[in-house]
């Protein structure tokens, strides 16, 4: 991977300006150990083409304040190359400093945190980074991270050129739905779902800055207005999707319901299910990110699925 300097800033069309990061991994040029005795002629022959090939990232982070650039450098260690020499793009959201730790949001932070600022922030950056590469890779990939995942199919369907999607620590439904889930099967949190649908009912004099939950109104109203599902359905392109199944923020049920609902077609999605993960990708003696990473090349590469990762 290619050192990380310091960071980047995107000038916006409205003058102002966010933190991203920029960041490339080469492609392989030896055969993983790993595939090393399943090998055949014709996954070496797919190793040489692919080696030959890019691929391009635009990484949508969770919610808050929190900058990915205090371990971004580590985040991506498992995409070795497999699957040809990666960009990588993150965009970071609006007054987030490239080292900010998340523990204290700002008032301007908390204003500009809603989905319609996301979207058009995200759009205009990623059309820019298309638009000043000449030759268009062939492998454009929308990756959305926690709450990034509500944006990143969004994104996809406005974007030409975006060939794959992935979904990461998400549940698959919608925010709200996945809220709803939430409470139902936790008591401590209908409390709190019962204090968002009451507080949505009537909109405020000033929706950014009347809170609900630390978060503005408008953030929430806009939230709600997302059909993440019927976005699911409408992106005909491949999807990984991955999440652990000991992650608090996700029901219990959700691969069920989310392969019920959308009924995709065979071999569209690939499910990456990581025992006794948490939201991080971690259970208590194992960090699982970079097996996902891997799992990533590999999906990307074209190889068949391996366990914990299933087609659809």
């Amino acid at each position: 991977m290619a050192q990380a300097g310091d960071s980047l800033r995107f000038h916006f069309a409205d003058g102002t300006d966010s933190v991203y990061f920029y960041l490339e991994k080469q492609a392989q040029t030896t055969m993983n150990p790993t595939l090393l005795s399943q090998a055949h002629s014709d996954v070496v022959q797919q190793e040489h083409v692919n080696a030959q090939r890019e691929n391009w990232f635009f990484v949508v982070g969770g919610s808050g304040c929190a900058s990915m650039g205090r371990y971004l450098l580590d985040y991506f260690r498992g995409l070795d190359g497999e699957s040809g020499r990666s960009r990588i793009w993150l965009l970071q959201k609006r007054h987030v400093a490239a080292q900010d730790d998340g523990a204290s949001c700002s008032e301007d932070f908390v204003r500009d945190d809603h989905f319609s600022r996301w979207q058009a922030d995200q759009l205009e950056f990623i059309r820019f980074q298309l638009a000043e590469n000449h030759v268009m890779p062939p492998r454009v990939i929308l990756m959305g991270i926690s709450e990034g995942a509500e944006l990143a199919p969004v994104l996809a369907l406005s974007i030409p050129s975006v060939t794959h999607l992935v979904l990461l620590a998400h549940s698959g439904d919608s925010a709200m739905g996945t809220y709803q889930a939430l409470a139902q099967s936790y008591p401590h949190m209908h409390a709190g779902w019962e204090q968002l649908q009451a507080a949505l009912a009537t909109m405020p004099e000033n929706p950014d800055r009347s809170l609900i939950h630390g978060r503005s109104w408008r953030y929430w109203a806009e939230i709600q207005s997302i059909n993440h599902l019927e976005n699911l359905r409408m992106w005909k392109g491949p999807v990984l999707w991955a999440f652990g199944d000991a992650d608090p923020l996700i029901p219990n049920d959700a691969r069920q319901k989310l392969q019920q609902m959308l009924r995709p077609a065979p071999g569209q999605w690939r499910n990456c299910v990581f025992h006794e993960a948490d939201h991080g990708l971690r259970s208590q003696d194992q960090r699982y990110l970079p097996d996902f990473m891997w799992q990533l090349d590999r999906w990307l590469a074209g190889y068949t699925q391996q366990e914990p990762c299933l087609d659809w």
